[in-house]
């Protein structure tokens, strides 16, 4: 069955030499896999981490692949394919969504969440301390939100994902300097977040602490390949 859909480009894998497989979070299916025979040749210049796009594609009921015919840009990027940090952050952020989507249906909220950030990426010269502020809502946005149940706490619960200040029961827990930091973060608005001064070590121990976090909740989810070289242009 052919139909069309509108996508944001998670991963990109080759197929054969002039051939791509595709991994796209769609408005109308959620998660979504691709071949696209010619790709290379065809679109290989708008098929950049977090493209935005309308599929045209077939679709077999007896195949999860279904076979691209037609890609076209919906938003044209001015600065992310271009600008070293922020396709650094647009691969980080696809490794992170690839793993964390992979099995989501329709999601409306979400798809256009990630349309709207993709847009303000592309726009803003403030993303610093983008990856943690991403992470953060991501969480709230799949329902794995972290909670601070006291203002004043110095341990965080990996395993309940509860700032607070009593010793969990499970070893998975963090009580380092960065927690207060944390708590200001999860307090702040997005704006506020992003205007923060968070020394580069302790904004390497948050990600790190937050990536750990996705590890604990998210099955199957994996440490992102991206994370040490976003971290060493960040710093």
């Amino acid at each position: 069955m052919k139909g069309i859909q509108h996508g944001i480009l998670l991963r990109k894998l080759n197929y054969s030499e002039t051939s791509l497989i595709l991994n796209f979070f769609t408005l109308e299916d959620g998660f979504q896999a691709y071949i696209f025979q010619g790709g290379k040749k065809k679109k290989g210049n708008i098929l950049q981490a977090l493209s935005l796009v309308e599929i045209t594609a077939f679709r077999r009921e007896d195949s999860e692949l279904g076979k691209v015919t037609e890609i076209n840009s919906t938003f044209i990027p001015q600065s992310i394919p271009y600008h070293p940090l922020k396709s650094g952050l647009a691969f980080f952020i696809t490794e992170v969504l690839a793993q964390v989507l992979k099995s989501s249906d329709k999601d409306v909220e979400m798809f256009e969440f990630l349309e709207h950030e993709v847009k303000w990426i592309d726009n803003s010269d403030e993303f610093t301390n983008y990856p943690i502020w991403f992470l953060l809502k991501l969480a709230d946005q799949i329902g794995i939100g972290i909670n601070v149940a006291n203002s004043n706490g110095t341990i965080f619960d990996l395993q309940d994902g509860v700032i607070a200040n009593q010793t969990p029961s499970s070893h998975l827990f963090v009580n380092d300097e960065v927690v207060p930091i944390l708590i200001e973060l999860l307090q702040s608005e997005k704006n506020d977040l992003l205007a923060m001064h968070i020394h580069k070590t302790h904004r390497r121990q948050i990600t790190e602490h937050l990536v750990n976090y996705f590890r604990l909740h998210i099955n199957g989810f994996k440490t992102p390949k991206s994370l040490s070289v976003m971290q060493t242009i960040f710093s």
